[in-house]
């Protein structure tokens, strides 16, 4: 049998994060593993479109329709 001090055991845990979220329901593994489309790649444009505000909405002076372009995303 062999013993082991737990003074002399050391577990190390790494938390890797991610850029890529999945939720359930977006992306499932193929076959061989890589993720695939999911069946309605159009869902997230629908939920968009439910989250925009309603027609008849008019911006006020302190939310002008077309904002300064940013800095951020110039990219030349």
């Amino acid at each position: 049998t062999i013993m082991s001090d737990s003074e002399d055991s050391t577990v190390t845990y790494t938390t890797v994060s991610s850029p890529y979220v999945v939720r359930s329901g977006d992306v499932s593994p193929g076959e061989d593993g890589p993720p695939v489309m999911p069946e309605d790649p159009y869902a997230y444009v629908v939920a968009a479109f439910q989250a925009l505000p309603a027609p008849d909405y008019v911006p006020g002076p302190e939310e002008p329709e077309q904002a300064p372009p940013s800095p951020f995303l110039s990219l030349i």
